[in-house]
């Protein structure tokens, strides 16, 4: 059997700056550091911040009920964190947050216009998370954890300030920090996944490592559907258009793990390479370009 010595042009895969849910983003539970992160800010903005304060004002019953619902909500998810139940801390924080938003809109007299840029810095800011914990995952991977916690460090100073400015009213500028600090995950994943965009001869030893470099790179891109296109997914003709190709692309996949198993590498990877490029047409159908 020849084997493959190919001489290719490695491109750091670009990120869309999307705004997803955590939940969506990744099957994984957050950290305990991104958790103490989300107490802190929804503590600030169901008792500190500029919402908190106008759903106060407005002396709405419907308004300080949802308030209140929503403060039962965070008590719930500082005791399930303290019981260690991550998934069920976050998924409280999540309600607590719903919550807090409806009683801002509840509130009225401009409410709605704070529950919008709440709702989006709020948004933004558990893409945020999301990339980090993506960042996490793939950095264990790659045995690059002290990379990992120095990135982490820099996330949860950003993202303080960016709760600070929103509480002081500053709601554009806190939107503007938090879109800065996605950035640096963002480039941060690229080079963990791919590194700079450079020239490098890839040479495998056997078809079977080469095998494995492009299910590699098929993971990557499927991690791609996940952390980019949730919010797309939404919408029903998205959904559709993008389901097309990402059914081929589970169906080439499959056929290759077979291929893999019995041994038939050459067939393995370009069934392989053909997935991967599904993956890619389905992004780019939401209107997300990535190189490939």
């Amino acid at each position: 059997m020849k084997y493959r010595n190919l001489r290719i042009l490695v491109s750091a895969l670009a990120f869309a700056v999307l705004a997803v849910q955590v939940e969506a983003a990744t099957a994984q539970p957050l950290s305990s550091a991104a958790i103490a992160s989300r107490l802190s800010f929804v503590e600030k903005l169901i008792f500190e911040s500029s919402a908190a304060r106008k759903v106060e004002e407005s002396g709405k019953a419907e308004a300080l009920a949802l308030k209140a619902q929503a403060e039962k909500h965070f008590a719930a998810a500082q005791g399930m964190n303290e019981s260690g139940d991550a998934a069920a801390a976050e998924a409280e924080l999540n309600e607590a947050v719903h919550s807090m938003q409806a009683a801002v809109q509840a509130a009225g007299d401009g409410g709605q216009a704070t529950q919008k840029k709440s709702a989006d810095f709020a948004r933004r800011r558990e893409s945020v998370e999301a990339l980090t914990v993506a960042h996490e995952r793939i950095a264990t991977e790659k045995g690059l954890a002290d990379q990992h916690r120095a990135l982490q460090a820099r996330v949860a100073k950003e993202l303080e300030a960016a709760d600070q400015l929103l509480l002081a009213g500053k709601a554009d500028e806190a939107r503007a920090a938090l879109d800065s600090t996605y950035e640096t995950v963002k480039v941060s994943v690229e080079s963990l996944r791919e590194g700079e965009t450079l020239v490098r001869e890839l040479r495998f030893e056997t078809p079977q490592d080469e095998y494995l470099y492009e299910l590699d790179r098929n993971d990557t891109h499927r991690m791609l559907i996940q952390v980019l296109l949730a919010e797309k997914m939404e919408d029903e003709r998205a959904r559709a258009t993008a389901g097309v190709f990402i059914s081929k692309a589970e169906d080439l996949r499959g056929e290759a793990e077979a291929a893999a198993g019995r041994e038939r590498y050459d067939e393995a990877i370009e069934l392989l390479e053909q997935s991967t490029k599904e993956l890619i047409r389905a992004i780019r159908s939401a209107g997300v370009y990535i190189p490939g």
